[in-house]
């Protein structure tokens, strides 16, 4: 073995030695199985995005702070970057506290810069802490390793349009943190989707995991067992599992609409057409538009049984390219849509109702379409928050009276997305087809009636328990699998297992 190569090893070997003695002896926080699976991933499988789910408390400072100093310290000229979603929250947790600082083994540390967050060590790489509101400063820099803490409160537009084109130019890695998000719109999970599907697909460069509070032995599981039985038996079981199991669930005492349940209000298109199919003719039709040219152009299909009171949620429309809200493309769509879920409907079947604060939609389909659209008369019955949200809650808590179908992604997206703020105000933005769900609930005249069981559709238990009476020759394809409703490519369907 040439010289150059024994130096190499016993350098090696020199930094992992003094950076295990730091942390166990003086630090007295060695790393659990979780840690050392991330920093396997990193150092020995090369993998360049790593993404890891954790409870509360779990270790993943610690984790983040190790794979940052071993790089550091094993590269000359290495530079790594830790970014939280603010700068200040990003000193707060790393430097004030003094846990960077203190974690790299003193001897290799050439200079500590407070004003500027960031450790330089003696071969010139350096550590530095920053915040993703800082735009300008991160554009064009050229990182070997970039870590997003607390990712569930990042910014989009930071990591598509400023850190994603630096982490090209050295193939670097990026490594992810953060405690799954309450709601369903954070960009998180948008992200969090897309790398699942990579990996699905086969992408050896990816890697995710989640990682529950008890991961980390210092942790008091009597405690930890105590805080469980409080949340569970509180009816907060949806906490529990955000934050201490490390598991993706929406939602909290801040959500708007709580019983919502997917398992409950959700079939497959096919399980969810069958239950209106010989009751079409008495069924009331409903077209739903809340138009826009310049963030979303947002349509509702849906029907509603009067004599059970029964609303059904067949499809939608979402559409957020600009490209594609004309009022043409829209309508031609609208018209397709219809003509499938009701084939050879009898004239004027289809109540089409528009926002009439968009007038120049429905002008626009009068002119070019010689159709006439009926306004919501939202103005007219004044935009009282409280009694729409209302209706709509008592219709997601009345056994069997809810039925969306799986098409609508986006509609699960928004209600999901649905959370007061800190003043228990309701939000003002991803919220345009729950508008267009309360022009349905004011339009169909929907009250809440006391129904007997044999007029309800069954619900989800009911449905699972009995597959084998259904006789698959009266179904299409796959009927009892879609009765069961879990489909392999549906994002939600891991968590209705």
């Amino acid at each position: 073995m040439k010289a150059e190569s024994l130096s190499a090893l016993g350098y090696h070997a020199e930094i992992m030695n003094a950076v295990y003695d730091r942390i166990n002896d003086h630090l007295k926080k060695p790393l659990h199985p979780g840690q050392i699976q991330l920093a396997k991933d990193y150092f020995t499988r090369g993998m360049r995005i790593i993404m890891s789910q954790w409870g509360r408390s779990g270790g993943k400072t610690e984790s983040a702070l190790f794979i940052a100093t071993v790089a550091c310290l094993l590269n000359d000229n290495f530079l790594c970057y830790i970014i939280t979603p603010e700068r200040k929250q990003g000193k707060e947790i790393y430097w004030a506290s003094k846990r960077l600082q203190n974690y790299p083994p003193p001897q290799y540390i050439k200079d500590i810069k407070e004003t500027e967050i960031r450790v330089v060590f003696n071969n010139n790489s350096f550590i530095a802490v920053d915040g993703c509101e800082n735009y300008n400063a991160h554009r064009g820099l050229k990182p070997n390793l970039v870590i997003y803490d607390e990712f569930q409160n990042h910014n989009r537009e930071f990591h598509l349009e400023v850190m994603a084109p630096n982490l090209l130019a050295k193939s670097s890695a990026l490594i992810i943190y953060g405690t799954p998000p309450k709601q369903r719109s954070a960009y998180y999970v948008e992200f969090w989707e897309q790398l699942k599907k990579q990996i699905k697909e086969g992408d050896c460069t990816r890697s995710y995991y989640e990682f529950p509070t008890a991961i980390n032995p210092t942790i008091d599981a009597k405690e930890l067992a105590k805080v469980r039985k409080e949340l569970i038996e509180s009816g907060n079981e949806v906490i529990w599992y955000r934050e201490y199991e490390g598991k993706m669930a929406f939602g909290g005492e801040d959500v708007v609409f709580p019983k919502w349940d997917p398992k409950v209000h959700v079939r497959t298109h096919k399980v969810a057409t069958s239950y209106i199919e010989n009751d079409k003719h008495k069924l009331r039709w409903f077209v739903i538009c809340d138009p826009g040219t310049s963030t979303c152009f947002a349509v509702l299909f849906a029907c509603y049984n009067p004599y059970t009171q029964q609303v059904f949620i067949l499809d939608e429309i979402y559409e957020k390219d600009r490209n594609r809200t004309d009022t043409r493309q829209i309508w031609e769509r609208i018209v397709k849509k219809e003509e499938e879920l009701y084939p050879g409907a009898p004239h004027k079947t289809w109540r089409r109702v528009y926002d009439e604060a968009a007038a120049w939609f429905q002008r626009e389909v009068q002119a070019n379409f010689k159709v006439s659209l009926m306004p919501s008369q939202k103005l007219k019955r004044g935009n009282d928050q409280e009694t729409d949200i209302s209706r709509i809650k008592m219709l997601m808590a009345h056994p069997g009276t809810l039925t969306v179908s799986d098409r609508c992604y986006w509609l699960r997206w928004e209600i999901e997305s649905y959370i007061t703020d800190e003043e228990g105000r309701y939000p003002d933005k991803h919220n345009h087809l729950i508008d267009c769900m309360k022009y349905l609930m004011q339009l169909s005249g929907w009250k809440l009636l006391e129904k007997a069981d044999k007029d309800l559709i069954p619900n989800v238990q009911q449905v699972n328990n009995q597959p084998l009476d259904i006789n698959p020759t009266d179904w299409a394809d796959n009927v009892v699998e879609n009765s069961l409703w879990i489909n392999e490519n549906d994002i939600y369907s891991e968590y209705l297992n």
